[in-house]
C-alpha cells in the first residue's frame, strides 16, 4: 500500500525549491497527505556565535531572526504554491529550534521522510546535520533528494544494494510501492565471505524472487568490489538510475558519527535519491 502521509523538510539557504516538487509530485502519484517542516537551526550550533559579545550578539540575534522569516516566508510561499488545487492535503509546520526527539517526532508521525543530502562538515567535530540525524533517529525511511534532481525523474529505474542483513530488508520493505511500481529494479549483490557462508553460490536469489512476487520487475546482479557502496553507485551510473535503496549501516550519538564503509561512500558521493532504512 502506498504511504499515505510525507513530511518534507525544509533548510534556509539549502536549494530546498526541487526537493520540494519533488515530494509534491510523490504525494500527487499516492493521493498522501504532504507536510512541509521548516526548520530553523539553534543559533547555538552556528560556530560564529560562542564570538560574539555586547552589540555584535544583538546584531547577531536581530540578522539571525530576519534571516529565518525571510526564508521561511519565501519557503511557504512556495509550498502554498505547489499544494494549491492539487488532489492532496497539505500542511505547514514550523520547528523553530527543536533538536532531539522533539525534531524526530515530526518524522515519526510519517510514512516517509524527504531531505536533502548531508551537508558537508568542514571538521571531524562539527554537529550532525539534519539528514544525518534523521537516518539515525528517526526510526522512519528516509529519501535523500540532491538539491538539483528534477523533481520528473521519481523512480523509473531502481537499484537495490542486497548483503542480506536486517537494515537491507528494511529498506526494501519500505520501499516497496515505489519497487512495485517502477520499471527496472536491479537487485544488486556484491558478494563477500559471509554473504556466501548465509546463502551459497547464488545470493539474492530468494529476494529477487520475493520482490517478483510483489509484482516488481526485478533483475538479480552480482558485482564484485571492494567497496560495495561504490560498487553501487557505478550501477546506479551505469542504468542511470533514478534512485539507490540501501539499508543504512552505523550509528550515531551525539559524540560521535560511525557509519558502515558502504553508507559512508554512499552518503558522501551520491548524485541521485537515495532511500535509506535501518
Amino acid at each position: 500500500m502506498p504511504p499515505k502521509d510525507l513530511v518534507v523538510f525544509i533548510e534556509p539557504h539549502r536549494g530546498d525549491s526541487q526537493r520540494l516538487a519533488y515530494a509534491v509530485a510523490l504525494a500527487k502519484r499516492w493521493q498522501a497527505h504532504l507536510i512541509a517542516t521548516f526548520v530553523t537551526q539553534p543559533l547555538a550550533l552556528n560556530p560564529h556565535a560562542a564570538f560574539a559579545v555586547g552589540a555584535a550578539l544583538s546584531t547577531m540575534l536581530a540578522d539571525y531572526r530576519d534571516d529565518a522569516a525571510a526564508a521561511q516566508a519565501r519557503a511557504r510561499s512556495e509550498f502554498d504554491h505547489l499544494v494549491g488545487q492539487r488532489s492532496f492535503t497539505g500542511e505547514w509546520r514550523v520547528s523553530d529550534d527543536e533538536t532531539g526527539e522533539a525534531l524526530m517526532l515530526h518524522a515519526r508521525h510519517a510514512s516517509l521522510a524527504i531531505l536533502g543530502p548531508p551537508a558537508r562538515r568542514n571538521t571531524q567535530t562539527t554537529a550532525l546535520g539534519l539528514a544525518e540525524r534523521m537516518i539515525f533517529a528517526s526510526g522512519r525511511p528516509c529519501l535523500l533528494v540532491p538539491d538539483s534532481w528534477s523533481p520528473e525523474r521519481i523512480a523509473s529505474r531502481i537499484v537495490v544494494g542486497w548483503n542480506g542483513g536486517r537494515e537491507a530488508t528494511r529498506a526494501i520493505a519500505d520501499a516497496m510501492p515505489l519497487l512495485i511500481a517502477a520499471e527496472a529494479v536491479h537487485l544488486v549483490v556484491v558478494p563477500d565471505t559471509r554473504i556466501q557462508a548465509l546463502y551459497g553460490e547464488d545470493p539474492g536469489a530468494d529476494m529477487a524472487a520475493h520482490l517478483a512476487r510483489q509484482g516488481a520487475s526485478v533483475v538479480l546482479e552480482q558485482r564484485r568490489g571492494e567497496d560495495a557502496g561504490a560498487v553501487l553507485l557505478e550501477r546506479c551510473e551505469a542504468i542511470d538510475a533514478d534512485m539507490l535503496v540501501v539499508g543504512a549501516m552505523g550509528r550515531s550519538r551525539i559524540s560521535e558519527f560511525i557509519l558502515g564503509g558502504a553508507t559512508r561512500t554512499i552518503l558522501e558521493r551520491a548524485g541521485l535519491p537515495v532511500l535509506l532504512s535501518r
